[in-house]
């Protein structure tokens, strides 16, 4: 027999001001079995600590300490609720507040699951696995890189949104000098070669469009990279090919741990003239 369930997802956000935030938990509703569960991320994550490299841990898990507490709190209590209740007080547990933690909004599924099995895979679906994607992977590199030119008093480059007549796109490294400079970390860390391939047409194509439309000039764009993590010879040998294609449009890459190739792009972009690393 089917069961109707209701989650939201527990995100810490730290920094309000910037919108970003890390997928920590969730909370699980089951309003016809009288439930209410969730499942929390440890206290000492090191993916979340990571990614936000100002953090200081004892924050987090302060934080998360605390919303473990009000969580069990709810969870004895719900049992001497009605479905009807029990769905308002899972309404009040998601509404929006400014706080460290936030609620997504709420989500149905319709399941022929036990709740524990649900929870379980919506833990490891949206929290654990949200960590192992490209697009955490580049966040990470970008406040790494962030950092490194902040280190360097290379405060020239911020998040900007870039459009042509048709698209706009948001990077989060750009400098507008006597022209535009752009750093844009690429992760290629998925599992298959086709998802390696399609992440690198994805961007090939946004910024061919805006090369094409006279947006950017493409030596005065930089791709530090992030290759495979596994010792897989074919996505070896398709992010190789990856490599020369990016080479072969004009656009200038590197590896992401390049310190000093990041620093020379940045320091360059302040000059009069554009450059090509060397």
């Amino acid at each position: 027999m089917k069961t109707l369930y209701q989650y939201a997802i527990v995100r810490f956000m730290p920094h309000a001001e910037t919108g970003e935030f890390a997928n920590v938990g969730i909370v699980l509703c089951a309003p016809e079995l009288g439930l209410i569960d969730f499942r929390l991320a440890p206290t000492r994550f090191a993916r979340v600590t990571d990614f936000f490299e100002d953090l200081d841990g004892k924050l987090y898990k302060a934080t998360l300490q605390t919303v473990e507490e009000e969580l069990q709190r709810l969870h004895a209590y719900v049992g001497k609720l009605v479905a009807k209740d029990l769905a308002l007080h899972m309404q009040e547990v998601v509404r929006p507040r400014e706080t460290l933690v936030r609620y997504s909004e709420l989500r149905t599924l319709y399941l022929e699951k036990k709740p524990e099995a649900v929870l379980n895979q919506l833990f490891e679906q949206l929290v654990h696995r949200n960590f192992l994607t490209e697009e955490y992977q580049e966040n990470l590199m970008v406040k790494v890189i962030r950092q490194q030119l902040r280190d360097e008093k290379l405060t020239h480059f911020k998040q900007q949104k870039l459009q042509d007549n048709f698209c706009e796109v948001t990077l989060p490294l750009v400098a507008k000098t006597n022209d535009l400079f752009v750093i844009r970390p690429l992760a290629f860390r998925q599992k298959t070669a086709i998802r390696l391939f399609d992440h690198a047409e994805q961007w090939i194509g946004r910024f061919r469009r805006l090369v094409n439309h006279n947006v950017l000039h493409k030596q005065n764009i930089l791709l530090p990279l992030q290759g495979p993590e596994v010792n897989d010879n074919k996505l070896i040998g398709a992010f190789k090919e990856v490599e020369r294609e990016l080479a072969d449009f004009g656009v200038q890459i590197l590896d992401h741990h390049d310190k000093a190739g990041i620093s020379h792009f940045a320091k360059h972009s302040l000059m009069p003239d554009s450059f090509r690393l060397q």
